[in-house]
């Protein structure tokens, strides 16, 4: 093509988002996947793919969308989605696959497309009949970023120590108001710092299914996604075929309500933790018997009050780090022995946090989508209220992470849906995920369920049931995708299904629930060394 061509051709690119534009009509651009391969994520590369003989069944694309839904799209009020397809001949209909928070999503869809498999990894063996969309959520990876890259150095201030006064709890304001101005000063555009909110990415995914021509989608949410699946289905429910929430983030629950639910569920974390312990062979502390973790961390804990290794809260952010995602219980065990026995080089990176890009980017999305500010009355109410519940001094729910990052949030919010889900659902939850606790799973399905959605709750450890391959819940999952069709109710070491309009019983005991490979704790069934 002539220079001359491609410059008439951006001038009529550029024309068709001019404020007098009376429509926007959606259009995926497919380009060479070849040309834009994901950059290596979590469990994914490319290392060894012949680039040259991609599978025919993956595609690849680009779909430009306002920055800002309330303004016609223009040259000033524009950014582009990266997106990615796994498009077999003759599908049965389309699945929309969103991984939650700031995962990658275009990634999956590689990962789907190459048959790359593994332990922690999505299956989406048994739904190749359909078509299978992931798009990068705006702000991340193959769509335009936000650039926080800046703002890393400046995040351990805002989630340092939990404020115990006023005047720590103002201090923390304002290094959150430095850091948001950060993300603003460094982000181009600038305006897409405000606009990431659930109802901006519902609209993404939205103007995906009309430039695909489906009028009807399958989704399934985890983690976060579960929260831009739910208010998908709030904002079309004319659009909503069989969807799943896993690991489900709730609508409507307050952020202190969660927060406490968060310390629960790190106290069931840690017990979960001695479980394993006295199952393993190798836990150094097992001759000590049942609680003989907890008593170790409170041991640590009342040491480190007077260190100057580690501050304690950042011994209890990297616990709750530690028993969040794919529980490292092995690595907390071992922590905790060396530990109690003066090996104090164990702490070596403790604190860290595993603050990186993505943690930073996530928090941006958070505050789009909850009320601030919060005033230190408020906190120092919600702080005396959680002693009485956290019992082993986890003391670092997520929840109250957010609110502390988010206290200097300037930006009004776009307001979400009313939640009014009268479409059947599958709502899928595990009994000791510390990430997202079971009770939020609960009080969703209770007050969203309408009485026609079943609740899966699968017995073991781990966030995001979808990324157990081998587990119980992920085949109630994929039949549910195929079929629409409710799963029956049922009871047994691996899963418990309610059906709709029933009552959930109560959590199991930490310790009755089994433990190792079929309970997500590690790789494979060799690395589990458990009697």
């Amino acid at each position: 093509m002539s220079l001359l061509r491609k410059i008439a051709g951006i001038v009529l690119l550029w024309s068709s988002f001019t404020e007098s534009s009376p429509v926007f009509i959606p259009k995926i651009e497919w380009v060479q996947c070849a040309r834009n391969v994901p950059v290596p994520a979590t469990n994914f590369n490319v290392t060894g793919v012949n680039l040259r003989a991609l599978p025919s069944t993956l595609h690849c694309g680009r779909l430009v969308v306002p920055i800002d839904y309330s303004y016609p799209i223009s040259a000033s009020n524009n950014i582009t989605l990266g997106l990615a397809m796994y498009r077999p001949q003759n599908p049965k209909g389309v699945l929309f696959f969103c991984p939650g928070g700031t995962d990658p999503g275009v990634a999956a869809i590689w990962q789907m497309a190459l048959n790359q498999t593994g332990p922690f990894m999505p299956d989406f063996s048994g739904l190749q009949m359909y078509d299978v969309m992931a798009m990068d959520i705006r702000g991340t990876w193959t769509s335009n970023q936000l650039n926080v890259n800046t703002s890393i150095d400046a995040f351990p201030t805002v989630l340092g120590a939990i404020p115990t006064n006023e005047a720590q709890f103002e201090a923390i304001k304002i290094a959150s108001s430095q850091l948001i101005e950060s993300f603003v000063q460094t982000t181009q555009p600038s305006a897409l710092v405000q606009h990431t909110g659930t109802v901006e990415v519902v609209q993404d995914y939205e103007n995906i299914r009309k430039a695909l021509g489906y009028e009807l989608i399958h989704f399934l949410g985890v983690s976060y996604g579960s929260y831009r699946a739910a208010q998908y289905a709030a904002a079309y429910p004319r659009r909503v075929g069989n969807f799943v929430l896993d690991a489900i983030a709730p609508h409507g629950l307050s952020l202190f309500d969660q927060a406490n639910y968060e310390i629960i569920a790190a106290n069931r974390g840690l017990l979960r933790s001695d479980t394993y312990c006295q199952n393993d062979v190798d836990c150094k502390l097992r001759t000590k018997g049942i609680g003989s973790i907890p008593m170790a961390y409170d041991e640590v804990l009342a040491r480190l009050q007077n260190s100057t290794a580690l501050h304690p809260s950042a011994f209890q952010q990297a616990l709750v780090g530690a028993l969040g995602g794919q529980s490292l219980f092995p690595v907390i065990n071992e922590l905790l022995y060396d530990l109690i026995n003066g090996d104090d080089s164990a702490l070596t990176g403790a604190g860290s946090g595993g603050i990186n890009v993505e943690s930073v980017l996530g928090i941006i999305y958070l505050c789009s989508d909850n009320t601030f500010p919060i005033t230190w009355e408020a906190f120092e109410q919600a702080l005396k209220a959680s002693e009485k519940i956290d019992t082993y001094h986890t003391g670092q729910p997520a929840a109250w992470l957010t609110i502390l990052a988010c206290s200097a949030w300037k930006y009004s919010k776009a307001p979400l849906r009313s939640l009014v889900l009268d479409k059947p659902m599958l709502y899928v939850t595990a009994d000791f995920d510390v990430s997202t606790p079971t009770e939020k799973a609960t009080w969703m399905w209770k007050h969203h369920g309408k009485g026609n959605s079943a609740l899966v709750v699968r017995h073991g450890d781990d966030h995001v049931s979808w990324n157990l391959p081998s587990a119980a819940s992920t085949e109630i999952t994929k039949e549910f995708l195929r079929t629409g069709i409710m799963p029956k109710a049922r009871s047994d070491k691996l899963v418990t299904i309610y059906e709709p309009g029933t009552q959930r019983g109560p959590i199991p005991d930490p310790y009755s629930v089994i433990t190792g490979y079929i309970a997500g704790d590690c790789v494979d069934p060799d690395t589990c060394n458990l009697v």
